[in-house]
């Protein structure tokens, strides 16, 4: 046996042509010593040529897909034999051209025990008419050949794969019969100015009923006929097509993002059309986020969207500009008035929005509009003007819209002024708190105090606090705000206890935000530790005007607290629609009634009412009493008779600096007289 291996080899070897034989699952049986001498000599690598070396694989490797394929159909006997002329590239950088010849190998039984592979080197001068056929089926991409009439002579295998049809049926038929939707399309008019201007066109178009894009390039030929290249290119449009949306449209929304919005307004302004800019933004959509799940902001931003392209049209084009913010851009129209139309848009934020758990969450929007040519001739101009109605309207509570004015310029430089200060070294700008305090009615002592945010800016002078604290809340600086005004504060807390023996309960308005902020509140933990402040001496004050919506992070935050024995407090209660949703989700302990109330006693029987009954409600829920804007005798009177007895308000003091303060109560530790007739007397004018 082993004599007829060595005689096996040994006839191999006469063979001048290249010789690999390979089993029928492609794996290197022999091999002839031309085969292995021309490899040595041009440094091809051992895997083609070593018996045991996966045959196969190489193939693959090297990207001969087709080739592969055609050698298992002679494998399987769908083919009698593959052939192929291709460049072999050897290892100094030459090429060499390699006829390829593929037979199968069959046992007496008729079944394939493998083949033999011939290659032959040859040149392409010397390459035989037949061998075209060849060439054109080795080809990568598809390839017909057509007639003057457009009838098809040839189809190369890898056109009849891209083609999804058999070419045996093809030959000598009408290409448009055979694909009669590709008539009157881009297909045939190219195919026939190819014909007719005897030029070579090259396009891409997209064929439907394939589902693909194809490039291709048709060739007439001096004889005539038409040669047809052409490739799939599905995958790269998809990319295409993947890069023009990341160019042009939003990931999140998929309308389209600035950059389009810009071009479209380009247009507008070239072919002289009016025009008006809304710029919207959602209000407090940071807090929202921060209150739900990672994505609850993503949620509102796509539903708003979808709520908005019901407005687009040809005329209306809109897109997200950044973060949470739209702008619409609305082509003038003689029959309608712009208020109407922003006034269709903010219906839009008139019913909650459905979170993925089923809850619902109100959102408010804030909407600026600037119109071309009348306000603005250039985009930058238009753009930043509408920005700048935008924040005007957002100084009205909840939806809101404003036209565009020159004066709100003014309005726009003082809030640069007011976002550039608020970085920095907080204290050296300007900033600093005043205490009010918070007077017993029967005893006449004082119980507590508020802390108050002020700011006496170097270029603006004294600033609201609700003015600078908005902006602080849109531009994320309200918690190194917050955090500067509580270290402060920790800290004349400990010189008062040291001097003074400081005893007093200290109340301190936090933002919605910060609330549902945990990063903060363990910030905030850690600053009472490390200044040894008596958490029972703190007081967190929720303002109940501020958008505060229940959530587990509020919750968590406020239970924290009290754990730790500060007391829960709501601000300015009565006079927005969540008291009663706080009393029921948060851990109260006290609450201070608004100076609405306060100031229509003896004034308004009906608000007097509604305060006693707020009084009663206090109480029945062991909830501790303050009334706020306490300025008349009269309605001390009225709030102890109905058992509330602690004050803050003018009739006792205004928010004083702390050096005023610890004059009057810690150093001369003054008392009011507990008759109301007495403190009338004696408070300040």
């Amino acid at each position: 046996m082993e004599q007829d291996h060595g005689q096996i080899q040994e006839w191999i070897n006469t063979i001048d042509e290249y010789l690999i034989a390979i089993d029928e699952n492609g794996t290197i049986i022999k091999v002839n010593q031309a085969w292995v001498d021309f490899c040595k000599e041009h440094d091809v690598r051992e895997a083609l040529w070593e018996p045991g070396s996966d045959y196969f694989g190489q193939l693959e490797t090297r990207g001969k897909v087709s080739e592969l394929h055609s050698i298992k159909q002679v494998l399987a006997g769908d083919k009698s034999e593959h052939k192929q002329v291709y460049p072999f590239l050897l290892g100094d950088g030459e090429t060499q051209w390699l006829q390829v010849n593929v037979r199968r190998v069959n046992s007496p039984s008729g079944r394939a025990t493998g083949a033999i592979v011939y290659h032959k080197p040859i040149s392409l001068d010397s390459l035989h008419p037949i061998s075209a056929e060849i060439v054109l089926e080795s080809m990568t991409e598809g390839f017909f050949l057509l007639d003057d009439d457009l009838q098809v002579i040839y189809i190369n295998e890898i056109g009849e794969v891209l083609l999804e049809c058999r070419r045996g049926n093809a030959a000598g038929r009408e290409l448009f019969t055979l694909f009669p939707e590709a008539l009157d399309t881009n297909f045939h008019h190219h195919y026939r100015r190819a014909l007719t201007e005897q030029t070579i066109v090259e396009f891409v178009d997209y064929y439907q009923p394939l589902d693909k894009w194809f490039q291709v390039k048709a060739c007439p030929l001096a004889k005539g006929g038409l040669s047809v290249y052409f490739q799939d290119v599905s995958e790269r449009k998809k990319t295409e097509v993947q890069l023009t949306e990341f160019a042009y449209y939003d990931y999140l929304t998929r309308l389209p993002n600035r950059q389009l919005i810009i071009q479209i307004i380009h247009s507008l302004l070239e072919q002289r059309k009016k025009f008006s800019v809304f710029h919207l933004t959602i209000d407090n959509l940071n807090f929202i986020n921060s209150m739900y799940t990672h994505n609850a902001g993503d949620i509102i931003m796509k539903k708003v969207a979808d709520e908005l392209t019901e407005f687009a049209s040809d005329t209306c084009h809109i897109a997200r500009s950044d973060g949470s913010e739209f702008l619409i851009v609305r082509e003038y129209s003689c029959d309608e008035r712009l208020a109407a139309a922003v006034e269709q848009i903010e219906e839009i934020f008139c019913k909650p929005i459905s979170m993925e758990n089923g809850q619902k969450v109100n959102i408010s929007a804030s909407v600026g509009i600037a119109c071309y040519p009348f306000d603005a001739p250039t985009i930058n101009e238009l753009l930043s003007y509408a920005e700048i109605a935008m924040c005007e309207a957002k100084l009205v509570s909840g939806i809101s819209h404003a036209f565009f004015r020159p004066k709100m310029i003014t309005q726009r430089n003082r809030r640069a002024l007011i976002e550039e200060g608020l970085a920095g070294d907080l204290k050296s700008k300007g900033f600093y708190y005043t205490l009010q305090p918070q007077i017993d009615g029967n005893s006449g002592k004082i119980v507590g105090v508020e802390v108050l945010s002020r700011w006496a800016h170097p270029e603006l002078g004294q600033l609201p606090p609700p003015e600078f604290i908005q902006v602080a809340e849109e531009t994320g600086h309200i918690v190194s705000l917050t955090s500067h005004l509580l270290e402060e504060v920790f800290g004349q807390m400990k010189e008062w206890e040291r001097t003074f023996g400081w005893n007093l309960r200290t109340a301190i308005n936090m933002t919605a935000s910060l609330l549902s902020n945990t990063g903060f509140f363990n910030d905030f933990i850690e600053l009472m530790d490390r200044y040894k402040i008596n958490p029972r001496f703190i007081e967190i004050e929720i303002t109940e005007q501020a958008e505060l919506t229940y959530s587990p992070k509020t919750l968590e935050n406020l239970l924290l607290c009290r754990s730790k024995g500060m007391s829960i407090a709501i601000d300015d209660f009565g006079t927005g629609f969540s008291m009663i949703s706080y009393l029921t989700h948060f851990p109260i302990t006290k609450i201070k009634i608004d100076r609405f109330f306060v100031q229509k006693i003896g004034q308004n029987p009906k608000s007097e009412a509604v305060l006693k009954s707020l009084i009663h409600l206090a109480k029945s829920i062991e909830c501790e009493l303050v009334a706020e804007g306490v300025e008349r005798v009269e309605e001390a009177d009225f709030l102890l008779k109905n058992d509330c007895s602690i004050f803050q308000g003018y009739l006792y003091d205004k928010p004083m600096k702390t050096v005023d303060f610890e004059a009057k109560y810690l150093q001369a530790q003054y008392n009011f007289t507990p008759n109301t007739q007495a403190v009338k007397q004696e408070s300040l004018p």
